[in-house]
């Protein structure tokens, strides 16, 4: 039952049907946004254990114009994972396991910005995450300089986020809509269990989708799909689904390629 419903999540979002293999996708980038130092463990036991060193990735999806994201999505024979060999840090005083449950005035308290969480093209409630080469300056926000939270200039992370944040705010970005993922999705979240459990989401019967589908925020079209942060080995392992100017979908996996799939090499991040 579960994966005909997947499969009709999959196919409603383009209810043209599949198109021709185009190769609409043209990029998936990650980016190092944010490498945390001591300040920002030591001064802020409120956010959570955030080990020095931590790296804090964000994902887009780099389409051409007029596309559209539609779903990251796991189904037999195409697994999708996202993980690491410690743990995600989940911020325990305002953070969540979606973007877009995040309002944008909890952004410049303790380390919220460096949450984990997924999305469809939010950084926050009613904002855009977009690259930090695209950012225009305007509006950036600077956290708590008196405890030097989120201030550190590591070269290995490129722009500092207090120069330039990744944030942008327009209207307001597509909510995530999650099928088949409601357990495995608290590895985004923060509660009691222990962190060694708190290191992959895996799921071959499942999606994370938006079901308008995302033009992303600039010209550029790039859709960010998640941030995480971790201290060990990040790795994912995608499969997604794009909608074309023509109102058809297009699906790329990382491995073996059925009918009507591109494979697409760039969805596997070691």
């Amino acid at each position: 039952m579960k994966k005909s419903l997947l499969f009709a999540l999959l196919t409603s979002l383009s209810l043209a049907g599949f198109a021709q293999k185009k190769n609409g996708l043209e990029n998936i980038i990650v980016e190092r946004y944010y490498i945390s130092d001591a300040n920002d463990t030591s001064s802020n036991s409120v956010g959570g254990v955030l080990p020095i060193g931590s790296v804090t990735y964000r994902v887009y999806v780099d389409m051409l114009p007029g596309y559209k994201f539609q779903a990251a999505f796991g189904v037999p024979g195409h697994e999708l994972r996202i993980e690491t060999t410690t743990y995600f840090f989940n911020n325990m005083d305002k953070g969540g396991n979606v973007a877009n449950v995040i309002p944008y005035r909890n952004l410049d308290d303790n380390t919220v910005m460096l949450d984990s969480w997924l999305s469809v093209g939010a950084a926050a409630e009613s904002d855009w995450g977009i690259l930090k080469t695209e950012d225009d300056t305007v509006a950036t926000i600077v956290n708590n300089t008196k405890k030097k939270v989120l201030q550190n200039e590591n070269p290995l992370a490129g722009i500092p986020i207090k120069l330039r944040d990744g944030i942008l705010t327009a209207d307001v970005p597509p909510r995530v809509t999650g099928f088949g993922i409601d357990s495995i999705i608290n590895v985004f979240s923060f509660d009691k269990t222990p962190y060694n459990d708190k290191k992959s989401f895996i799921t071959s019967d499942g999606s994370w989708a938006s079901l308008t589908g995302t033009k992303g925020p600039t010209a550029e079209n790039r859709v960010l799909i998640g941030q995480f942060t971790t201290n060990g080995k990040f790795s994912f392992e995608l499969n997604i689904q794009i909608g074309t100017p023509d109102g058809k979908a297009e699906q790329y996996v990382a491995q073996n390629p059925g009918n009507d799939q591109i494979l697409f090499q760039g969805l596997i991040y070691k």
